[in-house]
């Protein structure tokens, strides 16, 4: 499998990869709303909220991490640290420019968008924690 078919089969790899993380996203993101009782964008409007969301955060997020590291490597502290500094500011940098984008776009208040990014993180923590529960069970039922 060399040649051109190959390269359709990475992008096809890749474009499903893409639809199912955005799927979820976008999933957990209405049922935030939902949860929350604010009011739901549209699916289109959602999936650009989504993208938007994912974005602009990964963005700010790779401008601070890149901040840290030469700051660390400047100031001589080992490079781990910078990871567990970036991985602490990270969330309150996170809350505030998801909350803000959301409220924004959707005309809500900042304690609505902030109401709604904290049940995503919940619902996405519960769904991590299940997973980890069914590992261990799994495990454990293997012995």
């Amino acid at each position: 499998m060399n040649g051109p078919g190959q390269i359709v089969f990475v992008f096809v790899c890749l474009a499903t990869i893409l639809f199912v993380v955005l799927g979820f996203e976008l999933f957990i993101f209405r049922l935030a709303c939902l949860l929350c009782k604010v009011p739901q964008p549209g699916f289109i409007r959602s999936m650009g909220m989504v993208a938007v969301l994912l974005i602009v955060p990964a963005i700010v997020d790779a401008a601070v991490g890149t901040g840290l590291i030469e700051a660390y490597k400047a100031g001589g502290y080992p490079l781990w640290e910078a990871g567990l500094v970036q991985f602490f500011l990270a969330l309150p940098i996170h809350m505030v420019i998801c909350s803000a984008i959301h409220a924004k776009m959707m005309n809500l208040r900042i304690g609505e968008g902030l109401t709604v990014w904290f049940v995503e993180k919940l619902l996405k923590l519960v769904l991590v924690m299940l997973l980890a529960g069914v590992v261990a069970a799994i495990l454990l039922l293997g012995k």
